[in-house]
């Protein structure tokens, strides 16, 4: 045990005066490798969470230097201000999106929030966790255009979306408090990843709108192989992904107004700077329509609705 918490010292000693984000990443995952020894020698939760203190630090700072590459204010921050060529991508930087969204969502979380996070875990000898850190800051749902996730959906726009596609199996985009409401037979969270998962049966989805998650989830609503979704977004007709989404649409419902999302206590909390839609994607457009129109605008595009007339004419 002297010999890893020796290690620990080290690491956050070089953590400090780490400059790139190659530095950073072979310490988060020194500590990554202590914390599993630890464990498995059975040496303690303290000393696991000492190692388990440094990977999400290191993860912290990663996500800080992903980000300032992400976002440069001039060209002089570009060159003096950020290590990292500014053309690398990130596999040229060996991080995937899901990586590089889940540090900036830690890196986001106030220090003084971490540290508390960090001290109650010691205290109770509970696991310090990636997971437990997200939840700081309600990592699960999106409401605005902020890329904040912590909001939830009223639960009127969920009961239409089940009453349209006859009930919900999969919500592949959230957590354990967005389930009071959505309440679908299967749901995966930030740490499941919901990327790399099957999609099945009948889908809720109000995808994560971080620059790196949204484009990658109108992909896969686009593309998997599943009986029905409901895909609540913002209003975005400017943008690539939401025109991805709608490629695939059998109807849209532009929702009237702005959603009032609601916070952890389940109380109306904060409206999104645009309007939102629910693009539906299924066979029972008939139902879609007869549940959404009370709550906006209800469109289908023109190829549904030929294909709709020529099954008619049939």
């Amino acid at each position: 045990m002297s010999s890893a918490l020796a290690n620990i010292t080290k690491a956050k000693a070089a953590l400090i005066a780490a400059k790139t984000l190659d530095d950073v990443l072979e310490i988060r995952d020194q500590a990554e490798a202590v914390r599993v020894y630890v464990k498995a020698a059975k040496e303690g939760q303290l000393a696991a969470n000492a190692a388990a203190e440094i990977k999400l630090c290191a993860e912290r700072k990663a996500g800080e230097l992903l980000a300032a590459r992400e976002k440069p204010k001039n060209q002089h921050e570009k060159s003096a201000g950020n290590t990292m060529l500014p053309a690398e991508t990130l596999d040229d930087l060996g991080v995937s999106k899901i990586q590089s969204s889940r540090w900036q969502q830690e890196a986001a979380v106030p220090e003084k929030m971490f540290q508390q996070y960090v001290d109650e875990s010691n205290e109770n000898e509970t696991e310090i966790t990636q997971a437990g850190l997200l939840k700081l800051s309600g990592k699960c749902h999106v409401a605005n255009n902020s890329g904040e996730n912590e909001w939830y959906t009223p639960q009127g726009y969920v009961e239409a979306a089940a009453t349209a596609m006859g009930g919900i199996d999969l919500d592949p985009a959230s957590c354990e408090k967005a389930q009071e409401n959505v309440q679908a037979g299967t749901f995966y969270t930030a740490e499941d990843n919901g990327l790399e998962k099957r999609w099945f049966g009948r889908v809720w989805l109000n995808p994560p709108y971080s620059k790196d998650l949204i484009g990658a989830f109108a992909e896969k609503v686009a593309t998997e192989n599943y009986e029905q979704a409901c895909v609540l977004v913002n209003n975005a007709t400017d943008a690539r992904w939401f025109h991805r989404m709608t490629e695939a649409a059998s109807a849209i419902c532009f929702i009237k107004g702005r959603i009032k999302f609601l916070d952890l206590t389940g109380n109306p909390a904060k409206t999104p700077l645009q309007g939102q839609a629910v693009i539906y994607i299924g066979s029972r457009v008939a139902e879609f329509t007869d549940s959404f129109s009370p709550l906006g605008l209800v469109v289908t595009p023109r190829n549904v609705t030929q294909t709709q007339e020529a099954s008619h004419v049939r």
